[in-house]
């Protein structure tokens, strides 16, 4: 493909040569750089682009596209092309280059800050029942229908320009009807999305955090009203202060829901029986319809009620989605149930509220004689504020905390923990177990039967990032094998 079907003359200022130049492959990195390559170079946030300008001129590529203020010498032996912001041009080139077309794209995106992935997934579940083939991108996960297609150590929301636009045109070669995507932030931020025309967007909701990278929560919210510019329709969620301002800034297509707004989906009768299922009954406009969820959590009423408008907006009737949701079993590292002699919760949940919504769900359904025990830790080169936070919300709906570590990166993990137990209040309550896999068995091991074990910050990983080494980590093997490790101690006291 010629440079000049992948970048238009609008959308740069100079460029030092004809741009009939074939180029068959397109990079940001430089040891990507081959014959035939087109380098992009992107401002980062973390280094100085200088520092790699004569690493990419000795790799000559075969064009460069550069931001105007970067000065490359004259004698490059590559064509050099300006333009304002490379991050904007970015996604366009490899829209481009992997010949996207608009009409062969019907695309759902899910947005906010809890709740994305079940949304979206419950989203695709409909669709795959009502007969389409969909394509699913998310966090840690990218699927075609229930097939996993992303490798082991994927752990992006929006994947980056390059895997995102390969990913679809992988998803419209296998003949995928739909397309639903999780939009982070940082994606909208970083304008990874920007050529993509949504079907319709979903905007979950809005509380602290990413406040390392965004300025305020004012900031955060802006970058995520991006997405709805385009967007031919969306779903807004009543009940949350972000989603409605949102709602009210944008004249499109629209469905609202609540569980205490006027809302066009509105929830009542609401009954959640804790971790195991939850059911509730949906006014309608003019019709009324129960909703049986096998999911616990009482939120999980908005990421349902929003999946179900957002297919009433696809034409998919609200019986139909409806259906189609009670029949979801759960979904992976979301709410999910281990049972045993004690029934273990694995959640991603890593934001206060997050954090809030699955303790709060478990401890106001609890029998009296039951414990919650809660195993935690935050992540590291993250928002640090929020560490002392969700110690306070561990605290308030638990009897008994264990913090340990969770993706440590690369802060130690003594800090990341010092942090954390600055938010308690009653020092009786929690334990420090530094090895996360120590930490889970030491709840199994030492909790009563009947207790409810919250593993809380990892959900569906199958990892652990230390000092930027991805190792290997199951939380559901550990699970297994501590609950296995108490079924053989309890049989051998017996025995004695």
């Amino acid at each position: 493909m010629k440079i000049s079907e992948l970048i238009f003359s609008n959308e740069y200022t100079s460029a030092d040569s004809d741009l009939n130049v074939e180029i068959q492959n397109i990079t940001t990195d430089y040891n990507e750089i081959s014959d035939n390559t087109l380098f992009v170079f992107i401002r980062s946030v973390v280094f100085d682009i200088n520092n790699i300008k004569e690493t990419v001129l000795k790799r000559r590529p075969a064009a460069i596209i550069c931001d105007r203020e970067l000065s490359l010498p004259s004698s490059a032996e590559s064509v050099i092309i300006r333009v304002e912001n490379t991050r904007k041009i970015l996604p366009y080139l490899f829209f481009r280059f992997y010949e996207l077309k608009e009409e062969d794209l019907k695309i759902c995106a899910v947005t906010g800050t809890n709740g994305k992935t079940s949304t979206a997934t419950m989203l695709q579940k409909i669709l795959i029942k009502e007969g389409y083939k969909v394509g699913f991108i998310g966090t840690g996960r990218i699927r075609i229908n229930d097939r996993l297609i992303n490798e082991q150590n994927y752990s992006m929301t929006t994947p980056d320009p390059k895997m995102l636009y390969s990913t679809i045109k992988n998803m419209i070669a296998e003949n995928c009807d739909y397309i639903v995507m999780e939009v982070s932030s940082h994606a909208l931020y970083f304008d990874k999305v920007l050529p993509l025309r949504f079907s319709v967007s979903i905007f979950t909701n809005l509380s602290e955090e990413h406040l390392d990278f965004h300025e305020s929560l004012d900031a955060y919210f802006k970058t995520k009203m991006k997405l709805f510019s385009q967007s031919d329709s969306a779903v807004f969620n009543s009940d949350d202060e972000y989603s409605k301002r949102a709602s009210e800034a944008f004249k499109l297509k629209k469905l609202t829901v609540g569980t205490k707004s006027k809302a066009d989906l509105s929830a009542t009768n609401i009954k959640s029986f804790g971790y195991k299922n939850t059911e509730y009954c949906v006014n309608e406009f003019n019709i009324r319809y129960k909703v049986k969820l096998n999911i616990g959590g009482s939120f999980n009423v908005y990421n349902s009620l929003m999946a179900i408008a957002a297919a009433k907006l696809l034409g998919v009737s609200s019986i139909s989605a409806k259906e189609a949701i009670s029949e979801i079993s759960g979904i992976e590292g979301r709410m999910e149930c281990i049972e045993g002699e004690v029934t273990v919760i694995i959640d991603y949940a890593h934001t206060p509220e997050a954090m809030k919504n699955v303790l709060f769900s478990l401890y106001s359904s609890k029998m009296p004689e039951q414990n919650i025990i809660t195993v935690f830790g935050c992540g590291g080169n993250r928002d640090k504020s929020k560490r002392p936070k969700m110690a306070r919300i561990a605290e308030g709906y638990s009897d008994k905390v264990i913090v340990t570590t969770d993706n440590s990166r690369f802060e130690k993990s003594s800090d990341i923990i010092k942090d954390i137990l600055s938010g308690f209040t009653d020092n009786s309550k929690r334990t420090v177990i530094t090895s996360r896999s120590q930490a889970i068995e030491y709840a199994i091991l030492n909790a009563k039967d009947g207790d409810i074990i919250a593993v809380i910050g990892k959900g569906h990983e199958r990892y652990n990032i230390v000092n930027g080494t991805y190792e290997n980590f199951d939380e559901r093997e550990i699970i297994h094998n501590a609950l296995e490790k108490r079924r053989s101690l309890k049989q051998n006291d017996n025995k004695a």
